[in-house]
């Protein structure tokens, strides 16, 4: 004999509930409905008789259609509300019932209350059952992403490796025209390489459950700060961060001021262009401001600037900015300014080491 199935079970319980249910709403008519003295008192019976019957057939609906991988867990918390709503109503009707409530009015109040509760207790095990399975895709898919991104950064980078190595070989042997040329080629490569590890940590930031560790937020801002100041001398570039601003970083948080940084410099077309990063604390948070006295940002992107837009790299990188920020347990908005483009980056005030 083939055993029953999770859907076969629950299709058994409500099929019985159903029974059950029709030959008590058969017997409690009969028993009620003659005495009823008013329509209003027929109308009342006949409201509590459609509440005994009506949850099975919400029951029979779920079941035929129940999957099947789910139908066993399904069925345990249809059970479990059932029985114990059923239980509550049974121990109500003994201590506080009426004595001179008959057998048949018991048994709707009882069953009425397991057809409510199964009903119930089914609507919750089939959510439960469809958040569990939404996880699972959820986990499947990050897997596969996860897998695909090394697979096409292994490669990608291990290309733009030889790309440079071959563009450094003939770079010393061909006429300046030619060099100028080969030299495209290498920084195009190298941003092809930039490109690449950008979009790894933003896949890191999404995949991983990543700790956070104390930050010296000074220290790094006046690191990459040098870095472009040596780069870019038409730039003026000023840090103000009081000294053990620490917050917390998933590990990644020198990709987000490289780039708000280098974002300002690029997008400034005034003739003394200049950026300031300064930091302030408030309660436990720490706010960082990225300010320039560029054009700013256009109106239009100020809400979404942060979000996956365009495939261009200054999206890309600003997609990336939103996703470790957020990975910290941060915040990045685009202040209101006339005169001047101010990111600000708010991060978690890490905790004092002891």
């Amino acid at each position: 004999m083939r055993p029953t199935t999770g859907r076969g079970s629950l299709l058994l319980l409500a099929t019985l509930l159903f029974a059950a249910a029709v030959v008590t709403a058969g017997l409690a008519a009969d028993a009620t409905l003659s005495t009823a003295e008013t329509p209003v008192e027929s109308a009342i019976v006949g409201v509590k008789l459609a509440v005994l019957v009506v949850p099975t057939l919400g029951l029979l609906a779920i079941a035929r259609n129940v999957d099947e991988t789910s139908a066993e867990s399904v069925l345990e918390w249809g059970i479990l509300v059932g029985v114990s709503v059923a239980a509550t109503a049974a121990v109500t009707d003994v201590h506080v019932g009426d004595s001179s409530h008959s057998a048949v009015s018991v048994a709707v109040s009882v069953l009425t209350a397991m057809n409510v509760g199964c009903l119930l207790g089914v609507l919750i095990g089939t959510h439960a059952a469809d958040a569990a399975e939404n996880a699972r895709l959820a986990n499947e898919r990050r897997d596969d992403f996860v897998f695909l991104n090394r697979l096409l950064r292994h490669h990608l980078l291990n290309a733009v490796t030889i790309i440079r190595g071959r563009a450094g070989l003939v770079e010393d042997e061909v006429d300046d025209e030619a060099a100028a040329h080969v030299r495209a080629i290498r920084e195009r490569s190298d941003h092809v390489a930039s490109l690449v590890e950008t979009v790894q940590t933003i896949s890191n930031a999404l995949s991983e459950n990543t700790e956070t560790t104390r930050v010296d937020v000074g220290s790094l801002v006046r690191d990459i700060a040098g870095a472009y100041q040596d780069a870019t001398p038409e730039t003026t570039i000023e840090v103000d961060v009081p000294p053990n601003t620490y917050v917390e970083s998933n590990g990644s948080l020198r990709v987000v001021f490289d780039h708000l940084v280098e974002n300002a410099i690029e997008h400034n077309d005034v003739a003394d262009p200049f950026v300031r990063v300064t930091a302030s604390e408030r309660a436990d948070v720490v706010d960082v401001r990225v300010v320039d006295n560029g054009s700013g940002f256009p109106e239009r992107v100020r809400t979404t600037a942060f979000e996956p837009g365009d495939a261009g790299d200054s999206a890309i990188g600003l997609y990336a900015v939103g996703v470790i920020v957020d990975d910290c347990g941060g915040s990045v908005d685009i202040a209101e300014a006339a005169d001047r483009t101010e990111v600000v980056v708010t991060l978690p005030k890490a905790t004092p080491s002891t």
